[in-house]
C-alpha cells in the first residue's frame, strides 16, 4: 500500500516563490510596511503603549533583517552598458549605482542599529541613503516614462499596418499589438509602483509631509504589487 501523501494544494509555486531572495525581501516589505500602518492605527486608536511598540519593535527588526547585496547593482549597472538603446542604458545604470549606493548605506545603518558599531554621523547616513534610493526611483521612472513612449510608437506602426496590408501581414500586426499591450501594462504598473515608491524617501528627506499611516500603507501596496511580479516571473509557464 502506498504511503504517499497527496497535497490539496500545490505548494511548488510557492516553494520557487520563497527560494528566490527578492521574493523573500517583498514578504519582509511588506510585512514591516504594514507593521508601520498598524502602529500608527493603534496608537490613535488608544491602543497600550505595549501593543504599539509590538508593531513598532516588528517594524524596526523586519528593516534591520532586510539586507541585499549592492554588488549585484553593480554587476546590474555593468551588464547594462551594453544595451543598445542609449536612453534606457543611461536610466538603467543610474537606476542600478543609485541602488547600489543606497544598499551600501544602508549596510552602514545595519551596523549601527545592530549596536556593533556606533556611527557619529548616522543621521547624515541615513539621510544620503535616502536620497540614493530616490534617485534610484527616479531613474526608474524615467526609464519607464521612455519606454512608453517607445511602445506609443510601435503601436502606431501596427495599426498602420492593420489598415494597408495584405491578410498575413494583418495578422502579424494583430500578433504584435496583443504584444505591445501586454508590454504596455507592465510598464504601466512599474511606473505605478515607482510614483508611489517614490513618497517614501521624499517622504523621509522632508520633501513631503506624509504620516507614518500613509507611508505604511504605501510600502505595504508597493511590495505586494512587487511580490506579484517576482511570483510570475518565478511561476511563469514554459
Amino acid at each position: 500500500m502506498s504511503t504517499a501523501l497527496s497535497l490539496p494544494i500545490n505548494v511548488q509555486p510557492w516553494l520557487k516563490y520563497t527560494a528566490t531572495t527578492v521574493g523573500r525581501d517583498k514578504i519582509y516589505r511588506a510585512v514591516q510596511y504594514f507593521s508601520r500602518f498598524l502602529a500608527w492605527y493603534l496608537l490613535r486608536q488608544g491602543a497600550t503603549k505595549e501593543t504599539v511598540a509590538r508593531f513598532n519593535n516588528l517594524k524596526k527588526t523586519l528593516g534591520l533583517s532586510r539586507k541585499r547585496k549592492p554588488v549585484e547593482h553593480i554587476e546590474n549597472a555593468v551588464k547594462a552598458t551594453s544595451v543598445k538603446d542609449e536612453f534606457i542604458r543611461f536610466a538603467t545604470i543610474g537606476k542600478q549605482l543609485a541602488y547600489a549606493g543606497y544598499l551600501t548605506l544602508d549596510g552602514i545603518i545595519f551596523i549601527d542599529g545592530s549596536g556593533a558599531y556606533k556611527f557619529k554621523n548616522i543621521k547624515k547616513y541615513s539621510e544620503l541613503a535616502s536620497r540614493f534610493w530616490l534617485a534610484g526611483i527616479v531613474f526608474g521612472f524615467i526609464g519607464g516614462l521612455y519606454k512608453t513612449r517607445q511602445i506609443q510608437i510601435r503601436r502606431e506602426v501596427a495599426a498602420r499596418g492593420l489598415a494597408h496590408s495584405s491578410e498575413s501581414e494583418k495578422s502579424h500586426a494583430r500578433t504584435e499589438l496583443k504584444a505591445i499591450a501586454k508590454e504596455q501594462y507592465s510598464v504601466n504598473k512599474q511606473l505605478l509602483q515607482d510614483g508611489l515608491d517614490m513618497l517614501i524617501p521624499a517622504t523621509g528627506l522632508g520633501y513631503l509631509s506624509l504620516d507614518d499611516g500613509a507611508v505604511g500603507l504605501i510600502g505595504t501596496a508597493t511590495a505586494i504589487m512587487g511580490a506579484q511580479s517576482q511570483w510570475a516571473k518565478v511561476n511563469k509557464k514554459a
